[in-house]
């Protein structure tokens, strides 16, 4: 009988947080020649949200620069996260993996009529050095709605896998899923599931010191930003041809962010040089400049607002201050400038609200509480909400009273008083819709999403409508 050893590392959710990925790599380089140096095979995968828009070298490059620097560092297999899914036009995400030397497992996402997209397996099986047979099936949250928009057809997690499960235990000595649905998905699944070895988990950015054990599985997630790496170490007992787990020892280890690779530096800087080239297209030139304040009204951010509106084709458009990161100056202004100031991936969306509803929104979106609100996630990327704007809307600034308390009458729609009754199609952002923010929005079931444009596209339509080129 004799011993073999399996090394797995991992990365999930950087979300294009560049600034950690050169230490990122110096964590990997160093764990992985530790690992071969002992002997042991070394497998690497990442489990999605690799890419976010929010990151110009991203956005210039449709992705394609984080592709690149998977490349470098010899990425065995990764799946792919709802950045990846949902943030790019299917066309973008169709080429997006095309100079990949990695494989992109996936299970279940498929064209519209069925075929498989393909850049994807729904399964890799890798033989090591050693003779393990390692069996790698990928997963990916299914939103349903998003991906049926941009032309996608994505099915139920757990029926895609089942039978890929069933298919491949018998033929491997260790199973491992990729899987981008979130911790309390994952645990669901090493229930159903006594086949999987390791779920390897991404999505809800959970850190897990010494990873977490559900029946016989292991779980483990690294997450986010860049800032955690996956090390997982197993050991196997062989037999002739029969081989076995022995153990597995599952950790997530800070990365060193003062710990840089240089060459890793060098091609960040030339990759996000060149998407920076892209980006410096024009979109208009402005005669003055034009501020935001994410305390009050302003025009910039008011023009966002009648653009949602517009864009949608809603009776009010409703558009939070804190979307706008900064201001534009005088001048040309390029599509680099709007990303600058809106970098969020966050789609315009219509919704049906009673007025009833309505006011209670405007009642909420008014507070101290919610101007002052630092929301993570949904999308969002800037500090706090700040205030919510409003086009076609208005509310009567001589009402003394506190807002909380404002009335029907106080509210003018397109110059009529707002009725309680009536419904109303609000424009307004898909964030809304998630969570319970605004539970009069996110409860309400009649939503349209309008991909795949984000809101910086509406913003530099609206500028390039209102300026001269």
């Amino acid at each position: 009988m004799s011993t073999k050893q399996l090394r797995i590392l991992h990365t999930n959710d950087l979300h294009s947080q560049l600034e950690n990925w050169s230490a990122v790599v110096a964590w990997i380089k160093k764990a992985r020649f530790e690992a071969e140096k002992s002997g042991e095979d070394v497998l690497l995968f990442d489990i999605g949200d690799h890419a976010d828009r929010v990151h110009p070298m991203t956005e210039g490059l449709r992705g394609k620069g984080n592709v690149v620097l998977l490349n470098k560092l010899n990425y065995d297999a990764v799946t792919i996260g709802n950045n990846e899914g949902m943030t790019f036009t299917k066309e973008d995400l169709n080429q997006l993996y095309d100079d990949a030397n990695f494989q992109v497992v996936l299970a279940n996402l498929f064209h519209k009529d069925g075929d498989r997209p393909h850049w994807v397996k729904p399964y890799q099986i890798f033989r090591t050095k050693q003779g393990i047979k390692v069996g790698v099936i990928g997963i990916t949250a299914p939103f349903y709605t998003f991906y049926h928009i941009l032309g996608w057809r994505i099915d139920d997690p757990v029926e895609s896998i089942r039978s890929y499960i069933y298919k491949l235990r018998p033929d491997v000595d260790f199973l491992i899923c990729l899987s981008h649905l979130g911790l309390t998905e994952d645990e669901k699944l090493a229930e159903l599931f006594p086949e999987l070895d390791l779920i390897l988990g991404a999505h809800t950015h959970h850190v897990l010191p010494e990873g977490k054990k559900v029946n016989e599985c292991w779980i483990n997630q690294a997450g986010r930003s860049g800032k955690f790496a996956g090390n997982v170490k197993i050991t196997f007992k062989s037999f002739d041809r029969d081989i076995s787990i022995n153990t597995i020892d599952v950790r997530s280890e800070e990365i060193d962010l003062k710990n840089r690779d240089l060459g890793t530096e060098k091609e960040l800087h030339f990759l996000t040089g060149k998407a920076e080239t892209k980006l410096e297209r024009s979109v208009t030139f402005l005669e003055y400049s034009m501020t935001v304040d994410w305390y009050k009204e302003t025009p910039l951010i008011k023009l966002l607002a009648e653009g949602v509106r517009e864009w949608c084709q809603g009776e009010i458009g409703m558009v939070n201050a804190g979307v706008l990161l900064g201001n534009l100056t005088s001048g040309n202004v390029t599509y680099q400038d709007i990303h600058r100031i809106c970098p969020h991936p966050i789609n315009p969306v219509t919704v049906i609200i009673s007025g009833e509803k309505l006011l209670e929104t405007i009642r909420q979106a008014q507070t101290k509480k919610m101007v002052e609100f630092a929301l993570k996630g949904f999308g969002f990327r800037g500090k706090i909400l700040g205030a919510m704007i409003f086009d076609g809307l208005t509310i009567n600034e001589s009402v003394e009273s506190p807002i909380s308390f404002v009335q029907d009458k106080d509210i003018l729609i397109h110059g009529e008083s707002l009725s309680k009754k009536r419904l109303y199609k609000l424009a307004t952002l898909d964030m809304f819709t998630f969570g319970h923010l605004y539970p009069a929005i996110s409860s309400n079931k009649e939503k349209k999403y309008y991909m795949p444009e984000f809101l910086r596209d509406i913003l530099a339509w609206k500028l390039q409508l209102s300026g001269k080129l």
